[in-house]
C-alpha cells in the first residue's frame, strides 16, 4: 500500500494531496551527513522510522524538511550540490529508464513526460523554438523559495544525466534559466553547473540545441529502457488522482499513442478527454488555461516528442508515423514536423 503525509491530516496519512513528492528525497537528506536527523525533522511530526514508511510526502512537509537543511547549510549553492548528490539510481525506474534511453533526447524526454512519478509540484513539458529544445518547469506550489530549491535540484540532475550522455560537461551549449530573481550569492550557485545559467526568466527551463537531440547514449540498453519506461507508466496511472488536471491529460494523450503503435486511431478529442476527466469541456479549457496550457498546444507537443521517437524506429515509414500521431494526409504530418525540427521527416531521419 502507498501512504501519503501530509501536515493537513490529524491523522498523519492523507490518501489524495494534490501534491507531492517522492520520499525517497526525504531519506537521502537525511542520510547527506549535512544535517542532524533531529534538525531536518523538526515541526515535521516525522521521526526517521516513519519517515521509512512512506512513500510520497505531501508537499508541504518536503518544503518544511529543506528549510530546515537550509538552516543547516553553509553555503547557499547546496541545492545544485545536492543535485549532484542524486544519481540516476536514486530516481528510480525514471532514472533507469532514462540513462538507458537510445538518445539525448528520449533520455530528456522520458525526464520530462514521467515526473509526476517522483513528483507532481511542478508541470514538466518540452518544446523546440527555432534550433533550441526547452525542457521549461513551471512551480504548482506557489511557493517561490521551494520552486527555487526544486529548480536547482532538477537542473543538477538533468546535467549530470547530459554530461553521462556526452561523455563530458555540457559546457556553454546548454543554458540554465531560474524562473524567479537571483538570489543571494548568485555567482556561486551558478558557479555549479558547467551550463550557463540565468535569473528572472519567464519560466525555468532547461535548454540544448535542437540538433543534440539525434545523438546516441553510449549508455542505451533497449531491454532496460523498456522495462522502466513500462514501470514508470504504471506509477503514472496509479497516481492519476495524484497529479494536476495538465498532467492528466498529456497522461490520457500518452496512452493513446502508446496504443496507436498497435492500432493507429485519430487521438481523443478536448470533449472527450473532458468526458474521461468528469469535466466539461468549458472547465477543462479552464484548467488547462490556468497552468498556462492548452489542449492544442499539449496534442501538438506530444505528436512532436512521439514523431521523433518513432522516427528513430526503422520499423516505422513516415507514412506509419503519420498514421500513428493521427494525421490524416501525410502531407499535414510533414508540415508539422517542418514546423517542429525545420526538416522533412526524411530529412531529419538521415541526419
Amino acid at each position: 500500500m502507498t501512504y501519503y503525509y501530509s501536515f493537513n491530516d490529524t491523522l498523519g496519512y492523507m490518501m489524495t494531496p494534490a501534491l507531492n513528492v517522492s520520499a525517497t528525497y526525504a531519506r537521502l537528506l537525511l542520510h547527506s551527513n549535512r544535517c542532524s536527523p533531529s534538525a531536518l525533522l523538526a515541526g515535521t511530526g516525522l521521526n526517521a522510522a516513519q519517515l521509512a514508511r512512506h512513500d510520497y510526502l505531501d508537499w508541504q512537509v518536503m518544503a518544511s524538511l529543506l528549510r530546515n537543511f537550509d538552516r543547516q547549510q553553509a553555503q547557499p549553492s547546496w541545492p545544485a550540490e545536492l543535485g549532484a548528490q542524486f544519481n540516476m539510481a536514486a530516481h528510480g525506474p525514471l532514472g533507469f529508464a532514462a540513462l538507458s534511453a537510445p538518445t539525448l533526447g528520449a533520455a530528456l524526454e522520458v525526464m520530462a513526460g514521467f515526473t509526476p512519478v517522483r513528483l507532481t509540484t511542478a508541470i514538466v513539458a518540452t518544446e523546440t523554438r527555432a534550433d533550441r529544445f526547452l525542457l521549461t518547469m513551471r512551480d504548482a506550489t506557489g511557493d517561490a523559495l521551494f520552486a527555487h530549491w526544486i529548480e536547482a535540484i532538477v537542473f543538477k540532475v538533468l546535467e549530470s544525466l547530459l554530461g553521462a550522455i556526452l561523455g563530458h560537461p555540457v559546457g556553454a551549449n546548454v543554458m540554465l534559466t531560474f524562473s524567479g530573481p537571483a538570489p543571494p550569492a548568485a555567482e556561486a550557485l551558478a558557479a555549479c553547473y558547467t551550463a550557463r545559467v540565468a535569473f528572472a526568466a519567464p519560466v525555468a527551463a532547461l535548454s540544448v540545441p535542437a540538433s543534440w537531440l539525434a545523438l546516441p547514449s553510449p549508455l542505451h540498453d533497449e531491454a532496460v529502457y523498456r522495462g522502466n519506461l513500462a514501470r514508470c507508466r504504471d506509477i503514472l496511472a496509479s497516481r492519476a488522482d495524484q497529479m494536476s488536471v495538465p498532467q492528466r491529460v498529456q497522461m490520457l494523450l500518452r496512452s493513446h499513442f502508446d496504443a496507436s503503435r498497435l492500432a493507429p486511431a485519430p487521438p481523443p478529442t478536448l470533449e472527450q478527454l473532458a468526458a474521461q476527466l468528469h469535466l466539461t469541456p468549458r472547465t477543462l479549457i479552464r484548467r488547462l488555461q490556468h497552468d498556462g496550457g492548452s489542449y492544442r498546444d499539449t496534442l501538438d507537443q506530444l505528436r512532436q516528442r512521439y514523431a521523433a521517437e518513432l522516427l528513430r524506429e526503422a520499423r516505422y515509414t513516415v507514412a506509419d508515423v503519420a498514421e500513428i500521431l493521427g494525421y490524416r494526409e501525410q502531407a499535414n504530418f510533414g508540415r508539422a514536423f517542418r514546423r517542429w525540427f525545420g526538416l522533412s521527416p526524411s530529412a531529419w531521419r538521415r541526419q
